[in-house]
């Protein structure tokens, strides 16, 4: 199945989860990746955790960070048919980064020409 198919058909029954498998996917697919997501792709599985309550009382309790956990895995479940075993270990272990940190990504950093 091609990533245009799946993210049309998980569209369909849940348009945010679409939206982090699709930020996952690219992320993980890129051969030039960062070694830390965009904050888009950071902010779009913070999403998908909110819109199915992982985050609890919104403290990062250990509690919390385990729901957050298992609500990742939905998203890597969902890539399965994309993605190679070695890019869905990657997947879920750049997703249980971001379940214990809401803020894992790599920090934008203006490169002026200031002296």
């Amino acid at each position: 199945m091609k990533e245009i198919e799946l993210i049309q058909s998980i569209t369909q029954r849940d348009p945010i989860l679409a939206n982090a498998v699709s930020r996952m996917i690219d992320y993980i697919q890129d051969n030039w990746a960062a070694p830390y997501p965009s904050k888009e792709q950071t902010e779009a599985v913070n999403a998908y955790l909110r819109s199915v309550h992982a985050d609890g009382d919104g403290a990062m309790n250990e509690t919390n960070i385990e729901h957050r956990r298992i609500a990742t895995q939905r998203i890597t479940i969902n890539a399965i048919r994309v993605l190679d075993h070695d890019q869905l270990d990657r997947l879920q272990d750049v997703l249980n980064r971001i379940a214990a940190d809401r803020e894992y990504y790599m920090p934008e950093r203006g490169y002026g020409l200031g002296r």
